[in-house]
């Protein structure tokens, strides 16, 4: 019997105290795990997703995100999450996500932007099916488009080597990795002082073992822009928007 197919991808997690920082609730990075892992899932639901592609040698690759924060959860809480393609053009497809708590509050809402790679040219491929009707389509969680950010502008800041743990089942930097590596630029007492807003994130570039990098970053009040480099070359870029406690 065929399965129908789900317009949309539920799943349920629960905040492990691995998932909490020292005020016990759950850090950002967490909820980039989720999703991605929910997005993965739903592309092999659709017959489009790694175990696919591989044998095209091709890949998703997320370039751009968007995250509005309501409220990050404590230890223990349960939180439900929601997942939908919610478009397409010329460049991306867009993925939205929704997540709530046990009470059915909203959490964080989140758009993602994603294109197909050819792993072996390592550059852009756009598959026969892409201007199809190929995925469900759901409504579009934000009203505008996720932005390109502008560089940070700087070239001086704290020099990471990427290794082994950096890195992703396609070989390169995960995805999460980088929004660990903003976060972790902030010191303490900024953290234990903030909750996040809002983060917003361009991949540009991919780094690998191996890499020396940059992370420099420019502070304006509640707004802080990241860039993370590489011989001169934005990788990454984000912004990250925050509100005093």
């Amino acid at each position: 019997m065929t399965l129908p197919i789900q317009s949309e991808w539920h799943a349920e997690h629960v905040i492990r105290s691995y998932d909490v920082d020292p005020q016990s609730t759950a850090r950002l990075p967490v909820f980039c795990r989720f999703m991605q892992e929910a997005a993965y899932l739903h592309a092999e639901h659709f017959g489009l997703g790694h175990s696919h592609l591989i044998s095209l040698n091709q890949a998703w690759v997320l370039a751009r995100m968007r995250i509005e924060v309501e409220r990050l959860p404590q230890w223990g809480e349960t939180i439900n999450l929601r997942t939908w393609p919610s478009g397409r053009d010329r460049l991306f497809y867009y993925r939205d996500f929704e997540i709530k708590d046990g009470d059915d509050k909203i959490l964080l809402r989140a758009s993602t932007a994603w294109f197909i790679i050819d792993i072996k040219k390592r550059e852009r491929t756009i598959p026969d099916w892409w201007n199809t009707n190929a995925l469900p389509v759901g409504p579009k969680i934000f009203d505008s488009k996720i932005s390109r950010l502008k560089s940070c502008g700087c070239s001086e800041g704290d020099p990471l080597h990427v290794n082994y743990g950096d890195l992703d089942l396609n070989g390169h930097v995960s995805n999460i990795r980088y929004v660990e590596w903003i976060l972790n630029s902030l010191p303490l007492e900024f953290h234990q002082q903030h909750n996040i807003q809002t983060l917003e994130v361009n991949y540009l570039a991919e780094a690998v073992c191996g890499h020396e990098i940059l992370l420099c970053e420019k502070q304006n009040g509640l707004v802080v822009d990241h860039s993370i480099l590489a011989e001169g070359k934005d990788l990454f870029r984000a912004r990250t928007a925050w509100k005093k406690l």
